[in-house]
């Protein structure tokens, strides 16, 4: 029997024991010298005696109550007590039967606070702990470890290792030591790095994603995995600019605005206090000369902003930024806010690389233009603006392959103007310029779109008519020469000689159809000119 029950037994059994010896002893008479007979003793006297010495006995008993017992205490445990890491000793039903010091100081408790283990964890680490700690009870492993979390009494958290492992030497223990090392720091520092991967993996998508993708594509990409990744509704591009009346501005480029609050092509002065001017942080702009100390974080009562400035080329060209009127979010984290400076930095390369670009496609632009113009003028005849005979010969020998390689007919026209050296030596160069010039004119708008005029050289014009058969070569000829005829020339009348040829099966050349028409052209000149004749006729007349 403990000493303790032992105590409180004999507190208890002392005044009994007291009070009835103290009844007895009062109950016997005196002794006298000399006997006397027995007398009866009387029952009052009997009880009288009984009730003095019962109270007798009980004040006894009091003052030995009150007497203090003193107990042997345990040494304390130094090691214990004195640990730099937070330790409890837990029991199977997860009371702590002993924390040290540095447990009451990771966790802000009191000796006073609760002594259950379980109401400190998190709810979401609670049931994997617990099966951890019966483990140890029920001998299945002698150490458990987990990163948890943990209330403080103000409700805050904080993250620690838990380190348990059994007591004694028993397979299965009737307490478990556990130990708490706190890991917050490197929690947070876990998550922002995650957070930061995610976020890069995020970026780098929008960046090297589609490659078909154009500038304004991305930009809209951007905006939405920017909201997403941040939790703000409204993300927005937006570039330096002025209002009509010179004043600095900022306008909204490309917009991501659920509710359209915030629109593309908004154009708000950098002093507008309207609610769309709060969320494009123009309250918190700085001016030009300082727009590099720009503020990237910003929260107030029915706001939440996120902004940083868009440099392209050394310049401030605008302001990304994301925003909320509805949020309740007091802050950014470190890898939140470096996502968006990663964000502006790409931004501001793209715009550079597309201006680039844009130059660079101006340029090659003009220097397409400036070739084709040289190309142009290498085969533009400048007098009459025709085609001049290098580009004949090129197109000839184009439509020469056409015709023979698809069996399609082709033919071509030569002309002359008549007597033009005397007109040229009577009315001078520039009248027999002017000839040439009508002459020309009166061609190309006569002709087909497929059809191909050019200067051969002099006086002397060529058609080259594709898809035309002799016949159809012959009705043409013959309407350009009544056109020309029909001009109403200012010093006396111009007429031009026809020769037509049409290839056939004998032609292996393409000098073949041209010696053919210009054969045609003398033999018009020779027959009186003014007049169309075919290299048939020719071939016809030599049988």
């Amino acid at each position: 029997m403990s000493l303790f029950y032992r105590t409180r037994l004999s507190r208890a059994l002392v005044p009994l024991f007291l009070g009835s010896a103290l009844s007895l002893a009062s109950a016997r008479p005196a002794p006298t010298k000399t006997p006397a007979p027995s007398a009866p003793i009387s029952p009052l006297f009997l009880l009288g005696a009984g009730v003095g010495g019962f109270v007798l006995g009980a004040a006894l008993g009091a003052a030995f109550k009150k007497a203090p017992i003193v107990q042997a205490e345990a040494p304390p445990d130094l090691v214990f007590d004195l640990a730099p890491s937070a330790l409890a000793i837990v029991d199977s039903k997860e009371r702590l039967l002993s924390v040290n010091p540095a447990w009451h100081t990771l966790l802000g408790t009191q000796d006073s606070d609760s002594q259950a283990f379980a109401p400190l964890l998190h709810p979401d680490d609670l049931a994997p702990v617990r099966i951890g700690l019966l483990s140890i009870f029920d001998g299945e492993t002698p150490v458990y470890e987990r990163e948890a979390r943990l209330f403080r009494p103000d409700g805050s958290l904080v993250t620690a290792r838990i380190s348990a492992r059994k007591q004694g030497e028993k397979s299965k223990p009737d307490t478990i030591l556990v130990g708490l090392s706190d890991v917050s720091e490197l929690a947070i520092a876990t998550r922002e790095l995650e957070g930061a991967r995610a976020a890069i993996r995020s970026l780098y998508d929008v960046m090297a994603g589609d490659k078909s993708a154009n500038l304004d594509a991305k930009m809209k990409s951007l905006l939405s995995m920017g909201c997403g990744r941040l939790e703000l509704p409204i993300g927005a591009l937006s570039r330096r600019t002025k209002t009509e009346d010179g004043r600095d501005a900022l306008e909204t480029l490309f917009v991501q605005s659920p509710d359209r609050r915030v629109r593309p092509a908004l154009i708000l002065p950098y002093d507008d206090n309207s609610s769309e001017g709060r969320l494009l942080g123009l309250d918190l702009m700085h001016t030009i000369a300082d727009w590099r100390e720009s503020p990237c974080v910003a929260s107030g009562e029915g706001l939440t902003y996120l902004g940083a400035p868009v440099e392209v080329n050394g310049k401030w060209f605008g302001m990304l930024s994301f925003a909320s009127h509805e949020t309740g979010r007091s802050g950014f984290e470190a890898n939140e806010v470096e996502l968006l400076g990663l964000m502006s930095q790409w931004i501001g390369s793209e715009i550079e690389r597309e201006e680039a670009r844009k130059e660079l496609e101006r340029q090659q632009n003009e220097v397409l233009a400036a070739n084709l113009k040289l190309e142009e003028l290498a085969t533009i005849d400048p007098l009459t603006e025709a085609k001049n005979r290098r580009a004949f010969n090129e197109k000839m020998e184009e439509e020469w392959s056409r015709a023979t390689r698809y069996g399609t007919p082709l033919s071509l026209v030569l002309l002359d103007v008549d007597k033009f050296k005397s007109y040229n030596d009577t009315h001078g160069h520039q009248a027999g310029d002017t000839v040439l010039k009508q002459v020309a004119l009166t061609m190309m708008a006569a002709i087909r779109t497929t059809d191909f005029f050019a200067r051969y050289g002099g006086e002397e014009f060529a058609l080259i008519l594709p898809n035309t058969d002799t016949q159809g070569a012959l009705v043409l000829a013959e309407r350009l020469r009544a056109r020309i005829e029909g001009v109403a020339w200012s010093e006396r009348p111009v007429t031009a000689s026809f020769g037509v040829a049409t290839l056939h099966e004998d032609m292996k050349q393409p000098e073949n159809l041209t010696r053919s028409a210009d054969e045609a052209l003398y033999a018009s000149k020779n027959r009186g000119r003014n007049r169309v004749t075919h290299a048939v006729e020719i071939e016809s007349i030599e049988v």
